[in-house]
């Protein structure tokens, strides 16, 4: 699955939804961070070698609660869960689980875990640490946003939605080795999900103590905690020299600041390691330090069309609208180089999703929209939009709106604020609404699915066909992967030619590192993997 509908993409915008799953993008919340954060206390030696980076506040180191890019980064570092994405091979592969099988067609994974792996106070990593953790993000009283990763684990309707149970029925520990999860449906792409930094291992002990645990949690990964953190703090970390295999730094430091352009002088003088770029520096960052850290960022910009909605029930009124925006403009003059167009639903970036799905449909033609508007009577040439309080978005629906309206379709605006906005949809009251959608993971089926299965509870477009349904379920069983890929295509070609959503863009990270860091590999969920980087003499 995905992202909601207010973080991501209203943090990208500024520094470059499942309703309300807030997740990798940079915080849409004012951060309470200074400009210029105080020196940190000596955790280090003279001579260590110790990577800073610059990341805005983060809200909290508690896995169960990730809900912003530096927490996810952090989290990466800290924690080490049964799997990890690979970004050169882009392939998931083993972390703390060494392998596993896949069996009763898709539908039980069971994995196998590292052996003498511990935790970073000795403690051994056990079956037992992950299935309390992911029973901890499923439980109903918990409200972890996380809980959509785990919704296809048996037993997450007693668990998360009735909240009549405190343990998912389809997780068994066999012995403290071996972890085995059994699956409502076939779902062969279920070990890309558990790359999530969330989904990581915990000792009950240490949750139990919530003083501790919060600024100071213990996690199995290749960094340790070096002294305990509060929010507007820098997070210091040591290298945990147990981890396999060794860190090649000593220690982490993660800088707050409030935003890029804070960052960014200190960057260039050289305090700092890697930075996020601001949007104006992007083409000079780029030719100075290069632009490996230029990612294309899972997420999307959409506006939602309600196909059950009146002013929306005629194809070539969907399609004039789509025709009419104009993307490009947008891009540019509000989202400043961050927002990229659109190759269809899922964005650029997913592994096996590089063409233009979008043909037509996402090009910018005023002529083509008032040709489709010809046979549609004038008086039902008209729209009720509505988006959530605040810029950026008001900015884009003012921009959509003098589009639409210059073709001659008459547009209502509304903003709302977020919780009324998420209940407006859940009610169906919506007619074309804005959408910004995020996979933490890179995996079609969350944009595809969680969009556009007919029993999805984020399908707010009314969208159902049972064509499309069968093909998703079928890609989401299909045991070889490039036939995996074609079918998620398949699905969203035929979700496009009925136009329930209008994708406006997608989004681009600009992360730039100094000469002297090694090793480092961005990916696509906008971050980075530490263990690997070393720093060259400088």
């Amino acid at each position: 699955m995905a992202c909601d509908d207010n973080t991501a993409a209203d943090a990208i915008s500024s520094t470059s939804a499942s309703s309300g799953v807030p997740t990798a993008a940079l915080i849409s919340e004012p951060v309470t961070a200074s400009a210029s954060p105080a020196p940190t206390p000596s955790a280090f030696s003279l001579g260590d070698s110790v990577l800073t980076v610059a990341i805005q506040d983060p809200a909290t180191l508690d896995p169960m609660r990730l809900a912003d890019p530096a927490a996810e980064l952090v989290a990466r570092q800290l924690f080490e869960g049964l799997t990890r994405w690979d970004p050169v091979a882009q392939k998931v592969k083993p972390a703390a689980a060494t392998s596993w099988d896949a069996t009763d067609g898709g539908r039980t994974f069971t994995f196998h875990l590292r052996p003498g792996m511990t935790f970073h106070n000795g403690q051994p990593v056990t079956s037992e640490d992950f299935a309390f953790a992911f029973d901890r993000i499923a439980t109903k009283s918990n409200a972890s946003d996380l809980a959509y990763t785990l919704q296809n684990v048996e037993g997450f309707q007693a668990t998360n939605v009735e909240g009549t149970s405190a343990h998912l029925s389809g997780i068994s520990t066999p012995d403290d080795l071996t972890l085995k999860i059994k699956l409502s449906r076939p779902y062969r792409d279920f070990p890309i999900v558990l790359t999530h930094p969330g989904l990581v291992p915990l000792l009950k002990s240490e949750v139990e103590n919530t003083t501790t645990f919060l600024s100071a949690p213990v996690g199995n990964g290749p960094f340790q905690i070096a002294q305990p953190w509060h929010p507007g703090e820098p997070i210091l970390m040591r290298s945990f020299t147990a981890f396999t295999p060794t860190p090649k730094l000593d220690g982490l430091r993660f800088l707050p600041y409030q935003d890029p352009s804070s960052s960014w002088l200190p960057f260039l003088n050289g305090a700092i390691d890697i930075a996020e770029v601001p949007s104006d520096q992007i083409k000079v960052a780029g030719q100075q330090f290069g632009e490996a850290g230029y990612q294309p960022f899972l997420a999307g910009y959409y506006y939602g069309l309600n196909l059950n909605s009146p002013q929306l029930k005629k194809l070539d009124f969907r399609k004039a609208i789509s025709r009419a925006i104009d993307r490009p403009t947008i891009a540019a003059k509000i989202y400043k180089g961050t927002l990229v167009p659109p190759r269809g639903i899922v964005p650029q970036g997913m592994p096996g999703f590089q063409e233009n799905q979008c043909f037509k449909l996402c090009d910018y033609s005023p002529a083509a929209a008032r040709r489709l508007l010809k046979h549609i009577p004038k008086k039902k040439r008209k729209v009720s939009l509505s988006y959530t309080q605040g810029n950026p978005h008001g900015q884009v629906a003012r921009a959509v709106s003098k589009d639409l309206e210059a073709v001659g379709i008459k547009v209502s605006v509304t903003a709302y604020p977020f919780p009324k906005y998420l209940k407006r949809l859940k009610d169906g009251k919506q007619s074309m609404y804005r959408l910004g959608w995020i996979a933490e993971y890179p995996d079609p089926g969350a944009f595809l699915d969680s969009l556009f299965a007919s029993t999805s509870p984020d399908n707010h477009s009314g969208f159902a066909s049972a064509k499309v349904d069968r093909i998703l379920s079928q890609a989401a069983a299909e045991r070889n992967g490039a036939v995996r890929i074609q079918d998620y295509k398949k699905a969203e070609q035929l979700i496009l030619k009925q136009v329930p959503i209008v994708p406006i863009g997608s989004f681009m990270t600009h992360l730039a590192a100094q000469k002297w860091v090694r090793g480092i590999q961005f990916d696509q969920t906008g971050g980075f993997d530490a263990g690997s980087i070393s720093i060259a003499e400088h």
